[in-house]
């Protein structure tokens, strides 16, 4: 049982050395002693109402990725009847997969196209893996998982970049670091609702208000992006 921690293990060290590969952005440097390291979190007035849109974007299809990540096993052995670990797995690796290919080959688009795209990708994903419940079908469930990896991918790479451009320069880490709580929170705290949600009711009716959410959430993110699309 320890081959799969060696093998996160291994893939730990390989992304660390992939951080050295990058250019360093940061013209001005500053001796150690003379760097605040106080954690600094905060959007600027001005760029508030442009910041909600990729914010949201974030947290939703974050929401989507964390359901996968945590309840998918409970899917698929409740309701599809499929309890072997590999299969959990493998669905799950579809996703990220997805994800990552969506990343690396949608550079060609700009950033509010790749995320207006996942935003329309989110509410049809989310309701075929309710679909797939419903119809104790894998088949379905393979699908919504190779959809919600592209909305994940494209959501995750156009949010990022839009917020980086609104960001001042003097300014951007806290930015950045408001992002990352708005998506980290949406990767958590609604997997935690839905388990409360469904001891409280049932399984299915937990996922279909999971999937309401998140359609108006979409529906949010995608008007307040029309309306304060930052200029290019």
């Amino acid at each position: 049982m320890r081959l799969p921690f060696f093998a996160y293990l291994i893939l730990l060290c390989g992304a660390a050395g992939a951080i050295l590969i990058p250019r360093e952005t940061v013209t001005q440097r500053k001796p150690l002693g003379n760097v605040s390291l106080r954690p600094r979190v905060g959007v600027p007035p001005g760029i508030r109402l442009q910041f909600v849109s990729p914010a949201v974007t974030g947290f939703a299809t974050f929401s989507l990725i964390g359901f996968y990540s945590a309840l998918i096993p409970s899917v698929l052995g409740e309701t599809l009847h499929q309890s072997a670990p590999l299969v959990a797995g493998l669905i799950v690796c579809e996703l990220f997969l997805v994800a990552a290919v969506a990343i690396l080959a949608s550079g060609m688009f700009a950033s509010q196209t790749a995320t207006r795209a996942a935003l329309l990708l989110l509410p049809p994903s989310v309701w075929i893996l309710v679909g797939a419940e419903v119809a104790h079908s894998l088949a379905l469930l393979v699908f919504a998982a190779a959809l919600g990896g592209l909305a994940g991918g494209l959501g995750y790479r156009g949010s990022l970049e839009v917020i980086n451009r609104i960001a001042p320069g003097d300014r951007r880490s806290e930015v950045v670091s408001s992002y990352m709580i708005a998506i980290f929170a949406g990767n958590s705290v609604p997997v935690i609702g839905i388990g409360f949600l469904a001891a409280a009711a049932t399984a299915l009716t937990a996922h279909v208000v999971f999937a309401a959410v998140l359609t108006v959430l979409a529906g949010v993110a995608l008007l307040t992006g029309l309306k304060f699309a930052p200029r290019k």
